[in-house]
C-alpha cells in the first residue's frame, strides 16, 4: 500500500541510481513480521535504544534488529543509507521501519544480516588473553593469509564507499584516478560517503559461502565460488569481512557536510586530523586496524601519553601528537616487509600522501603476491578452537552431534 511505505527513503535512488530492488522503509512497526530471541547488546547514545537477535516467523532465518528512536538524524540516516547500499563486504539491509504513528511513541528498526562470528575486536581480545596465559603456543600470531584477507575486504568496501567502485571493475588504479578527480563525479554520479568509526568492533565476520543449494543448482553455485576467488582471494575457511555500523556515515550534499565538526568516533582510532574527515581519514583508520591484528593492540594504537603531559587522557587521544611516529612500530617482524609497507602507506601523518582507496587495493594485490612468491603465506592457515567455537563447525563444513539442527541464516551471495 502506497501509504505504508516512508516517503523520504528514495533519495538515493533519485538521485544516483541506488539499487531499487530492496525492501522499502516501512511506516510502521514489523512485530508481525519478526520475533525477538535475545538482547545482543545495549543501545549506545540516548537515541540508540538496543540491538537484538531476532527470527524471521515465516522463513525462521536469523537478523539483527537495531532499534533507535527517529529524531535522531543520524540514526535515520543510517537507515537510508544501510537501504541503499548493496557490497559485499558492507552488512547487508534486511528490513527497516520508521513508526510516528503516537507524537510520545516514535519507534524505529533497521534489520540487518546476523554474523555468527562476531567482531574483530572479540578475535583481537581472544587472541590477546590467550597469548598473556601462554605465551608461546601453536596459535600465536594470526595468519598472514588472513590478515591479507580483512585489508582486502576493506578496502573493497572503501572504494565503493568512496567512489561507487563495485568489487568486480576492470578498470585501472591510473582510470579511476581520472574518473574521480571529475568534479562533476560525486555532484551526479556517486555520493562520497565517509564511514567515519571504523575499528575492529564495527568489523563483522559471517560465513563466505552456504553449501545448501548446491546439488539443487550445481552451476550457478560454481559460478559464485569461482566469482568470490577471483575476486576477493577468499579461501574456504576464512569468513566474510563486513564493515558494519553506519551511526556516524556521512555522505556528500548531505546538509551538515560542511559543518564544523565535532570529535565524533571511537578517539583511540581516529585519524590526526581530527575532527576533520576525508576519504584519506577512512584509509587511516584501515590502516590502523591492520597494525592491531599484527600487534595485537585490542585498545587501540594511539600512543600513551608522554611524561611532561599534564592534561587528561582523553585530551590526549584529541591531539594530533597522540599519533605520530605509529607507524614506524611496523607489524611485526614474523610478517612480511609488504604487508609492513603497505599499512605503512595507510598510516602516513600526511592525509594527502595516503593512498585512495582502489589505490590501496591494487598496493594489497600486489604486495601479497610477492608476500607469497617469498613464502610469508605457506603456513597453517587453520584457525585455534577456542576462537570461534561452535561457530567453527560452521566454518569448516564439520557438524557437531546432540544439538539441533537449525534453519540457515539468509546469506549475501
Amino acid at each position: 500500500m502506497a501509504d505504508s511505505r516512508w516517503a523520504d527513503n528514495d533519495r538515493f535512488k533519485k538521485e544516483y541510481g541506488f539499487p531499487s530492488d530492496r525492501r522499502d522503509i516501512a511506516t510502521k512497526d514489523l512485530e508481525e513480521k519478526y520475533v525477538k530471541i535475545r538482547p545482543l547488546g545495549v543501545g549506545v547514545g540516548g537515541l540508540n535504544e538496543g540491538i537484538f537477535l531476532v527470527r524471521n516467523k515465516e522463513t525462521g532465518r536469523r537478523y539483527v534488529q537495531k532499534e533507535f528512536d527517529p529524531r535522531s538524524k543520524q540514526l535515520v540516516r543510517e537507515l537510508l543509507l544501510l537501504q541503499a547500499l548493496d557490497h559485499p563486504n558492507i552488512i547487508r539491509y534486511i528490513d527497516g521501519f520508521i513508526d510516528k504513528t503516537f507524537w510520545n511513541h516514535h519507534t524505529a528498526s533497521v534489520y540487518l544480516q546476523y554474523c555468527a562470528f562476531k567482531s574483530l575486536q572479540d578475535m583481537l581480545e581472544k587472541y590477546h588473553k590467550h597469548n598473556q596465559n601462554l605465551p608461546e603456543h601453536h596459535h600465536k600470531y594470526i595468519s598472514e593469509q588472513f590478515i591479507w584477507h580483512i585489508f582486502r575486504s576493506l578496502a573493497l568496501a572503501l572504494q565503493y564507499l568512496h567512489f561507487g567502485i563495485q568489487p568486480d571493475d576492470k578498470r585501472s588504479p591510473q582510470e579511476l584516478d581520472q574518473l574521480v578527480k571529475d568534479p562533476q563525479y560525486c555532484r551526479d554520479v556517486w555520493p562520497i560517503i565517509l564511514h567515519r568509526d571504523i575499528k575492529p568492533d564495527n568489523i563483522l565476520f559471517r560465513k563466505s559461502q552456504p553449501v545448501t543449494g548446491f546439488v539443487t543448482e550445481p552451476q550457478r553455485f560454481l559460478k559464485i565460488f569461482q566469482r568470490q576467488k577471483k575476486i576477493y582471494g577468499v579461501f574456504p575457511q576464512y569468513p566474510r569481512v563486513l564493515l558494519a555500523d553506519f551511526g556516524l556515515a556521512l555522505a556528500y550534499n548531505d546538509e551538515d557536510w560542511n559543518v564544523n565538526r565535532s570529535f565524533i568516533g571511537t578517539l583511540d582510532w581516529m585519524p590526526p586530523e581530527l575532527p576533520e574527515a576525508f576519504v584519506h581519514s577512512d584509509v587511516w583508520a584501515v590502516g590502523a586496524v591492520i597494525l592491531a591484528l599484527c600487534r595485537q593492540m585490542p585498545k587501540g594504537v594511539v600512543k600513551p601519553p608522554p611524561a611532561d603531559w599534564t592534561q587528561d587522557a582523553e585530551a590526549w587521544s584529541k591531539h594530533p601528537d597522540s599519533r605520530k611516529g605509529i607507524r614506524d612500530h611496523g607489524v611485526g617482524k614474523y610478517y612480511s616487509p609488504e604487508l609492513n609497507n603497505v599499512v605503512h602507506e595507510c598510516l602516513r601523518f600526511n592525509p594527502r600522501n595516503r593512498p585512495l582507496a582502489f589505490k590501496l587495493l591494487a598496493m594489497i594485490n600486489d604486495g601479497e603476491k610477492e608476500a607469497e612468491k617469498k613464502g610469508f603465506l605457506h603456513r597453517d592457515e587453520h584457525f585455534p578452537r577456542w576462537l570461534w567455537g561452535g561457530a567453527e563447525d560452521r566454518l569448516h563444513g564439520r557438524r557437531r552431534t546432540g544439538r539441533r539442527k537449525e534453519k540457515p541464516d539468509e546469506v549475501t551471495q
